[in-house]
């Protein structure tokens, strides 16, 4: 996008949400970051919640392009750990909506139908790559195995970090994503077959 003043209300707005949380950010904030006056923003974005929308529908964007089954019925531990990085990406970048989302689905329900929409379509795609890794020989699981676990990874890559910090906060977005990326990989490990085991072992140690 072209980096026009809407757009870069639209970065200050994410890097302010992701840092403070949305609920905590004002406009005169976000108009501060941008170097413009609360009028030009209210030209822009008549509320915060213009932005907001605005933002969910950028990550909407991106997300349809993370939430890509696999290529064929097969996927190795490469190809996963390639569609696990993206997630991670994705979800970090847009972190705000995952921290607050009570709060903005309460307030916006566009979000909680996207935050919805999006959970689904990832617990399916973890179930597909469960199943193409079972079909590759990477991993031995059966059907209802492969549709708990799914879900199980779905709540670790989304959820996981706001649990973890009630004991320890994340210093930054990465080592929230390192974390998450261990615990996932962690979850795969009862289920690794063959030179998969190892492969997993080198992963875990490199999230350590």
């Amino acid at each position: 996008m072209k980096r026009d003043t809407r757009t870069q209300i639209l970065v200050a707005s994410l890097l302010l949400f992701n840092e403070q949380g949305e609920p905590q950010t004002t406009t005169n904030e976000i108009a501060d970051g941008v170097d413009i006056s609360p009028g030009n923003l209210h030209y822009h974005f008549r509320k915060k919640g213009e932005i907001v929308e605005a933002l969910l529908a950028e990550f909407q964007a991106d997300a349809r392009h993370v939430l890509r089954q696999p290529e064929s019925g097969k996927a190795s531990l490469d190809d996963f750990w390639v569609f696990l990085h993206g997630l991670l990406e994705c979800t970090a970048a847009y972190r705000f909506l995952f921290r607050d989302s009570e709060t903005l689905a309460a307030d916006h329900p566009k979000v909680q139908r996207a935050l919805t929409n999006f959970s689904k379509g990832l617990i399916a795609v973890f179930e597909l790559y469960l199943r193409a890794m079972a079909a590759s020989g990477v991993l031995k699981i059966q059907t209802d195995d492969a549709a708990a676990l799914s879900r199980n990874l779905a709540v670790l890559a989304l959820y996981s970090d706001r649990f973890g910090a009630l004991f320890e906060k994340a210093k930054s977005a990465d080592d929230a994503a390192l974390r998450i990326a261990q615990a996932i990989f962690g979850a795969l490990k009862p289920y690794a077959k063959g030179q998969s085991d190892q492969q997993l072992d080198e992963l875990l140690a490199h999230y350590r």
